[in-house]
């Protein structure tokens, strides 16, 4: 026993530390590879389309940023210095960009706001109209809208943990000296709470700027992105030398955009909650003066996005009627037609067991190198004064899943369900690794330079003081990643592998055949397959306190 567990730590760190070398290998391997058309193809080359793409991008991804911005500083107000009823209810919603895949929110908007959607059907009746009043959906502000509503409870959540930290001395200090309400929030809480909004839009302009499946569903003629653009030059014209100038122009974009996030991150962590005290302003009951406001901000979110979340639900039980849109206003009439229609299909459990498949691969390879890395980086740099290790993790979010995709169709011609499993992976371990470092933080310093002192080995303290105090922090991320690779939409659609779909492909493909009922029910799988993964996952996180036993104290092997 005393010889088996040193080579047992020896046989993982390798092995973790192998599965972090590919998949570092990997990406940059792909990165390469999707701008060697440039070289092919003679360089580069700028035109008026590209430049008018990006420029629409940058454009609404703005917008859309702009408006979750808005929204998530007005719901954050409410959630950290009122208490209402549903306040639990509502901060519940900041899960939902992580665990609900922007396919099922586009496929909502469709049967919600569609031409012959639930809103409409419910006007054309009650009004008598021949023509569908409601008709914004494929449009510019179509896309603005969906992004802005699915995105806003990042902001909310960020801002409402900052808004719960700021101490009450300034606060009261402004006051006395006869400063306004509207006076202290623009010059103190609006300056405390900066980094936070900043950091946290940045990532949400991120989203969006990446965003593939939405605007592909219902952009509207003569609206695309530069994500469009590439699958469209990679799929249906195959001009190579194209795609990988979209590329390029995006990723010069986004690495701009990173590190900006990367600077206003570290700095929001300094100054979240600036004080001199430990007092922090509690909460008050709502007052009447505040419930109109309130009321116009929890009915926009409860009308374009749980209203859609929940068409998805009940169209699912509805009856289907040639596939198409026709919704039932007398009654909800319930049936499992869709479902059984699913499940007749040999096809969608081959879906669905390849969902599972790439979704556990994945989540077992990205959470496997991120330990790799953040343990790494605790010995080397325990207080993240290395620039060069907090830019790597940075490195794939700079990246769109289609430009990877790209660049593994170069090098692999021929794909298969391992590579997707690899792009996957690549892509989504510097989201594993914010989740176990976060529990790694707080093991305190002496704890790790004592064991490190006195263990034999170094691999002691990893095996007997991260692993045990950072467990839960794993399954979170474990979780995290399995919802991802569930829901991701975008590299399955670039493979496009045969015989291999995976439910969010399939889901989208039931859509696109106008199978909207069907796909509904689908959804609602995906969904269940999704979300208590991802709520067990971020209950473990939550628990996660860093104040977790070591299991296993380290002694020198005789």
């Amino acid at each position: 026993m005393r010889t088996a567990r040193p080579l047992f730590e020896k046989t993982a760190a390798l092995f973790s530390g192998f599965i972090f070398f590919c998949l570092c290998l990997f990406f940059c391997c792909a990165l390469v590879a999707a701008f060697s058309p440039l070289k092919d193809g003679g360089g580069l080359y700028i035109d008026f389309s590209i430049l008018r793409t990006a420029l629409f991008t940058f454009k609404q991804a703005a917008l859309s940023t702009f408006l979750a911005m808005i929204l998530g500083i007005a719901t954050a107000f409410f959630c950290a210095r009122r208490n209402f009823p549903g306040k639990r209810f509502l901060l519940s919603l900041s899960s939902v960009p992580l665990c609900v895949p922007p396919l099922l929110l586009a496929l909502g908007f469709v049967m919600f706001y569609g031409m012959r959607g639930t809103v409409n059907s419910f006007l054309m009746r009650v009004f008598s109209l021949d023509a569908p009043p409601v008709v914004f959906l494929y449009s510019f502000y179509g896309v603005v809208l969906a992004q802005g509503f699915y995105n806003f409870p990042i902001v909310m959540r960020t801002c409402t943990d900052a808004w719960c930290t700021l101490t009450t001395e300034q606060y009261d200090a402004a006051v006395m000296l006869g400063a306004g309400k509207i006076r202290v929030f623009r010059t103190i809480t609006l300056v405390q709470l900066l980094p936070a909004i900043a950091s946290s839009g940045i990532v949400v302009f991120i989203y969006c700027f990446f965003s593939f499946v939405i605007v592909l569903l219902f952009g509207g003629i003569g609206i695309t992105v530069l994500e469009v653009e590439i699958f469209q030059s990679i799929r249906s014209s195959l001009d190579f030398s194209r795609a990988a100038s979209f590329a390029l122009v995006e990723i010069l974009i986004t690495m701009i955009v990173v590190a900006c996030y990367a600077i206003l991150e570290k700095k929001s962590a300094s100054s979240r909650g600036i004080g001199f005290g430990n007092d922090v302003r509690p909460c008050k009951n709502i007052s009447p003066a505040e419930m109109i406001p309130a009321f116009l901000f929890f009915g926009a979110v409860l009308l374009f996005l749980l209203g859609p979340m929940l068409c998805i639900f009940t169209n699912a039980f509805s009856e289907s009627a040639s596939g198409y849109l026709s919704h039932r206003i007398e009654g909800f009439p319930f049936s499992l037609k869709n479902f059984s229609s699913l499940f007749s299909r040999r096809s969608f459990w081959h879906s669905l067991v390849n969902t599972l498949f790439t979704a556990a691969s994945s989540s077992f390879l990205s959470v496997t190198g991120a330990f790799f890395f953040a343990s790494l980086t605790r010995s080397l740099d325990p207080r993240k004064k290395s620039v060069f290790i907090r830019t790597v993790p940075l490195l794939p979010m700079a990246v769109s899943s289609i430009v990877i995709g790209f660049g593994f169709i170069k090098l692999f011609p021929v794909a298969n369900p391992l590579i997707l499993v690899i792009a996957q992976s690549s892509l989504s371990w510097p989201f594993a690794l914010k989740q176990i470092s976060a529990g790694m933080d707080r093991i305190p310093l002496e704890v790790t330079d004592a064991a490190s002192m006195l263990a034999p080995s170094r691999l002691i303290p990893v095996f007997n003081i991260y692993v045990p105090m950072t467990w839960r922090n794993i399954i979170s991320a474990f979780g995290f990643c399995f919802a991802v690779s569930c829901g991701d939409t975008n590299l399955p659609l670039v493979f496009a592998l045969p015989d291999f779909e995976t439910l969010s492909l399939y889901t989208y493909k039931l859509a696109g055949s106008y199978h909207f009922r069907e796909a509904c029910a689908c959804g609602v799988i995906l969904a269940l397959v999704t979300i208590p993964v991802f709520v067990l996952s971020a209950v473990s996180g939550q628990k996660s306190d860093g104040r977790n036993r070591i299991l296993f104290p380290f002694r020198k092997e005789k």
